[in-house]
């Protein structure tokens, strides 16, 4: 269709219409569009299209001017939708003149995306999303998916360098993803950089020489770290060095472990080590996935057995829409945030949270995952194909010819015996026995001088093989279990709340022989838990510590700072119930949930989220529903396989159904869909058919655990317990808070220490929350501080604190400041987000206040500074030199300590 003649007469105003007739070329008027809105954001009011008559239509772009200035970039728009006509249709395009705009000049208010269409026109409406919206994004063109390899000779010494550029294919994700290997860390077994937009992340994979003989597990260990130098900052310790793994380091590091594990061929036993650091960070989308897709790459190009590549993405659904690696702006509206990670072919690890969403939508993003995965993967084997690394396979011992057949033929009796054995102590005496006489027989029929130092490492794993194939052939024959259920069958739940006196909220929960004592803790603002991340520091008004004691299984251990088990643990109970628990407008308290296991034979991790929601609402919590959790299993009769419709799927898995069947699935929620997830996979992956079964399977456990739930404790208690503080939440004027804060926080102490206060916290905008268990005082503890910002020294009245009829704030009258000046300033306040001081002193009769502005904490010094107030007080002093930087749009003093100290140091 080539462009016609435009219909518009000469006049521009201050609102106008452009308008063209038919189409132009390869460009659409919403493509067109959406670069007006990129280029003319305050003027384009949207477009609508009008059908004249048969297939001739004419499309009208809506601009409006609110300044008199804006008419000159009304000008610069027509001229451009000249220039992209004209360049879309060559010597087909016409000028484009501006015509006014009547509806607007009517005062007629137009939905924006739309105009009238002219007399006798049929109007036919299209909507015109936002930039921003998730509509628009997804809409933009992003390269086909696929990938490419470059090999050339630019690292050192001019060795081979080789890049491996993935496109995904998938919407709103037009960055490729650039594996390098070649270049950096040619020491190591293997070494790769992987780049998306300004993120780029560095993995090494090493291994000792010498295989651990003895041993009978895989050693792998994960570390990975998120470098402060990548976004330009430093450590705020004492010796300014990254330090030990923050939580979100440490959860990461088991995000990489989990589908790695399962993959590395079995029999591997050189001490093996993947190390991940994130060298550059842009802000843009979390680097989790990535680094998970980094580790899997270097072992890829190393020469340790991975049977197969690996790789991870994040999925989110955002304002309807399913997203595949999400930004952090579209995750903070995301009603899913899902790491999928896997082969080509199948999952191998999901880990999560939703704001209880379906089964099926669940199934939708992971096939979204898995398909995005697939193109990384096939990347990925090309890559390991062009490095050429063989795989390391001399130290893995062959298989003893006729061992297993062996252990069947003297021990399948037994064992099927030992699955009929009610009771953990019994059966783990049991099974000890076993382990004990089957060594011993198939060391006289094998022995070590013949056959090699592996044979009792062998011998274990045939007899741990055979327990795992009977299991099965049990499930699969009799639909029963070693305990006795059936397939779908929850074990016996026990519940008491209300057990610990003067605790604010406690349950006891029992599952079978698995048993916590949750507890919750209410409190105020101070209370919230700081976290150190890359973006700053973040804190948590919600937190759930999981607490796994070594006489919970009857045994002694180590007792201290939380493995790397608990801290995973704790955090999927703590997603779990994250989405049930009241806004901070509707319910202002800090809560704290522990959990201490007390028994455990099988998924304490959702015990936590049954007794952390219980203990809540014994505390009058009032959350929005209640949630629970369920372990889900799988057992296979091939567990070196992907899962396939012979696959038995079981409910509320024991702890010997979960060390030897191939599935951990933990999937919790309440009756209408899915707050959180875990799954782990010992086979060569999960289909996504299996998923749906396994789904739906614990959909139907977790509602008998919610009705068994509910026969104890229904709905919150109806009121606090005595035992939690009471809360006032007011706000004062901004420019108020140095006095109720005062100088190096004396009158805040003053005011927590008079009225008996447990805590004050005072916000960056003056929203002040305080804590006392006495109710009268609280009263008078707000009552004074709205008197303190409201008395005659002219520092203004705040807002929200019920003193109406205050006289209006007296303003500063004296000379004004110089923009770069450095001046000398009296500390007023202190503060978590900064500093307030007065630069220049108010009148000497009193008439008018000194000058006082904020040094915010990121202008304190020349390196980040974490904790304000012990900076300040470090420094020792009431008064330190800044540089007025300005008024900024709120009218508000801008200072700065930083460009103070910058400038003397120039000098």
């Amino acid at each position: 269709m080539k462009f016609s003649k435009v219909a518009v007469t000469t006049a521009l105003a201050s609102s106008c219409c452009i308008s063209y007739v038919n189409g132009f070329g390869g460009l659409g008027a919403p493509s067109l569009t959406k670069r007006l809105n990129h280029m003319f954001p305050t003027v384009h009011r949207g477009w609508s299209v009008s059908t004249i008559d048969g297939d001739t239509k004419q499309s009208k772009w809506s601009l409006r001017a609110s300044e008199e200035d804006e008419i000159d970039v009304i000008a610069s728009a027509i001229a451009s939708v000249d220039g992209i006509l004209s360049e879309a249709n060559g010597d087909t395009a016409s000028s484009i003149t501006a015509a006014p705009d009547a509806a607007a000049d009517d005062g007629d208010d137009e939905a924006p995306g739309t105009t009238p269409a002219t007399d006798g026109a049929v109007v036919e409406e299209i909507h015109v999303p936002d930039e921003n919206s998730m509509e628009n994004l997804l809409s933009l063109p992003v390269p086909p998916k696929g990938y490419s390899i470059e090999s050339t000779g630019r690292g050192p010494n001019s060795s081979m360098v080789h890049t491996l550029t993935v496109n995904l294919g998938v919407p709103g994700h037009p960055e490729p993803i650039i594996i390098e290997t070649g270049k950096i860390g040619r020491q190591a077994a293997g070494a790769v950089t992987v780049t998306r937009g300004e993120d780029v992340i560095y993995s090494t994979a090493a291994f000792d020489n010498d295989p651990k003989e003895q041993i009978n597990f895989l050693p792998l260990s994960v570390e990975y770290q998120e470098r402060f130098s990548s976004v330009g900052t430093t450590s705020g310790g004492y010796n300014k060095r990254d330090g030990r793994p923050a939580e979100h380091e440490i959860l990461t590091c088991r995000l990489i472990d989990r589908p790695i594990r399962p993959l590395i061929k079995e029999g591997w036993k050189h001490e093996t080590q993947l190390l991940t650091w994130v060298l550059s960070h842009d802000n843009v989308r979390d680097c989790d996935s990535l680094a998970v897709t980094a580790s899997a790459a270097a072992l890829s190009v190393s020469d340790v057995p991975m049977m197969k590549p690996v790789a991870a993405v994040s999925v989110g659904y955002v304002d309807g829409h399913l997203v595949v690696n999400p930004t952090k702006e579209q995750m903070d509206r995301s009603r899913l945030n899902l790491t999928v990670a896997g082969t080509k072919d199948a999952v191998l690890m999901i880990e999560g949270a939703a704001d209880f969403l379906p089964e099926s939508l669940m199934v939708e993003a992971v096939t979204m995952g898995q398909e995005a995965i697939g193109v990384i993967c096939d990347g990925l084997s090309a890559l390991g194909e062009v490095v050429g690394r063989e795989p390391k396979l001399d130290t893995i011992s062959a298989k003893v010819e006729g061992l297993m057949e062996a252990v069947e033929e003297y021990m399948t009796e037994r064992v099927d015996q030992s699955l009929e054995i009610r009771g953990k102590k019994t059966l783990e005496a049991e099974t000890k026995s076993m382990y004990k006489d089957c060594g011993d027989a198939m060391l006289d029929r094998f022995p070590v001088e013949t056959h090699g130092d592996q044979v009792p490492n062998m011998v274990k794993a045939a007899l741990k093989k055979l327990i795992s194939d009977r299991m099965y052939y049990k499930a699969k024959t009799q639909l029963k279990r070693m305990d006795g259920r059936d397939l779908h069958q929850v074990r016996h739940i026990d519940i008491e709340t209300s057990l610990l006196p003067r605790v604010h909220g406690s349950a006891l929960f029992t599952r079978g022989e698995t048993q916590t004592i949750a507890t919750a803790t209410l409190g105020d603002s101070g209370m919230r838990q700081k976290i150190d991340t890359l973006e700053g520091t973040n804190d948590k008004r919600f937190y759930l510590q999981y607490t796994f004691p070594p006489s919970c299984v009857g045994e002694t251990g180590r007792v201290g700072m939380p493995g790397r088990r608990e801290v995973g643990h704790g955090n999927l109970a703590e997603r779990a119930i994250l989405p049930a628990l009241p806004s901070e407008d509707e319910f202002p308290y800090t809560l704290r949930v522990e959990s201490l296991i007390t028994e455990s034979h099988g998924s304490s991790s959702m015990a936590s989220v049954c007794g952390g929601i219980l203990a809540l609402m014994d505390a009058g919590v009032p959350i929005k529903r209640p949630v629970a959790g369920i372990a889900m299993g799988m057992l296979l009769d091939d567990t070196t396989a992907v899962s396939d419709e012979n696959a038995v799927i079981v409910s509320d898995i024991l702890g010997n159904e979960d060390a030897l069947g191939t599935m951990d699935f933990k999937v919790a929620g309440d009756k209408e869909g899915i707050t959180a997830f875990q799954l782990d996979i010992k086979c060569e992956g999960l289909s996504v058919k299996t998923l749906e079964r396994a789904l739906e399977q614990a959909r139907q456990g977790r509602l008998h655990i919610l009705n068994e739930m509910a026969k104890t404790l229904e709905a919150p208690r109806d009121r606090l317990p005595d035992t939690v503080p009471k809360l006032a939440t007011f706000q004062i004027a901004e420019d108020t808070i140095g006095r109720v804060i005062g100088p190096g926080g004396k009158q805040i102490r003053a005011i927590i220490d008079d009225f008996h206060l447990t805590n004050m916290n005072v916000g960056e905008e003056g929203i002040i929350q305080m804590s006392s268990m006495d109710a009268q005082m609280l009263q008078k503890a707000e009552a004074f501080v709205n008197k303190l910002v409201s008395s005659d020294t002219g520092r203004g009245a705040g807002r929200g604190g019920g003193a109406g009829g205050r006289p209006p704030k007296v303003p500063y009258a004296g000379p004004p400041p110089e923009v770069g000046k450095i001046y000398n300033g009296k500390i007023t306040g202190i503060h978590q987000f900064g500093v307030f001081l007065e630069i220049l002193p108010g009148a000497e009769d009193g008439s008018y206040p000194g000058l006082e502005g904020l040094c915010h904490v990121s202008e304190l010094h020349t390196e980040r500074v974490r904790n304000c107030e012990g900076f300040v007080n470090s420094m020792n002093t009431e008064a330190f030199e800044v540089k007025f930087l300005g008024i900024n749009d709120k009218g508000k003093v801008q200072l700065s300590r930083r460009a103070a100290m910058q400038e003397k140091y120039r000098r």
